[in-house]
């Protein structure tokens, strides 16, 4: 069975992410899941059109998210190869190699069933000036030596650009990033309340990816 709850990242949003965002953020965390942890954080979509109050006081600001659960049954094992065929409910198959990283392998067995939950989310939000900065953190867990797999990783990226110029007409602001460099992007009809950004404000991106993945037996 496969369930998704999708929302649209807003102009604005996306423009941030890709322009400003993509450009700014650390290495990716080389700890990477393909079975994962009885320990995972609750993963829960954002509310859309929702400002966080603390932060943006009477400024515009939004939260997109996109929630993906993903169920799996595992079909085989080939202990040697450390590779595991995975059946989803639409009756495909998957092969997953299972790295050293993936602890208690050994425990895996044929008929357990797999959950995959992925959260992507993106917080924007305008602030008064501030130093245009960009920040990364990240959490990971995995399930304690001796019980089924399990892996949980939390990514986090904080952008501030400053807002350089904006022309309300056309809907054009031109973005100075934490590197220097200017990046123009237009505010779709979504974006709300644009006559309140200033030139010297800061446009705060905050992007979170989680992933949580379990390894249990059949009830």
């Amino acid at each position: 069975m496969q369930t998704k709850n999708h929302w649209k990242i807003l102009g604005l949003t996306a423009l941030i992410t890709v322009s400003v965002l993509s450009g700014c953020a650390g290495p990716e965390s080389k700890d990477q899941p393909v079975v994962a942890t009885t320990t995972a954080p609750t993963i829960e979509p954002a509310p859309q059109q929702q400002a966080p109050e603390t932060q943006i006081g009477d400024k515009p600001g939004v939260i997109e998210g996109e929630l993906l659960d993903i169920f799996a049954t595992v079909k085989a094992i080939n202990k040697k190869k450390r590779v595991v065929t995975l059946k989803y409910a639409d009756g495909k198959e998957s092969k997953v190699k299972c790295g050293p990283e993936v602890r208690n392998f050994a425990q895996i067995r044929v008929g357990d069933e797999v959950r995959a939950s992925f959260l992507d989310s993106v917080e924007l939000f305008v602030t008064g000036k501030s130093i245009p900065s960009a920040d990364r953190t990240t959490q990971v867990s995995r399930a304690p030596l001796g019980s089924k797999p399990g892996y949980s990783a939390i990514d986090a990226v904080e952008i501030k650009a400053t807002v350089e110029a904006i022309n309300y007409q056309t809907r054009e602001v031109m973005l100075k990033g934490p590197e220097g460099n200017v990046v123009k992007i237009k505010a779709g009809p979504e974006v709300r309340r644009l006559n309140e950004v200033l030139k010297g404000d800061t446009v705060v991106a905050r992007l979170t990816r989680a992933v949580s993945i379990e390894v249990s037996k059949p009830d």
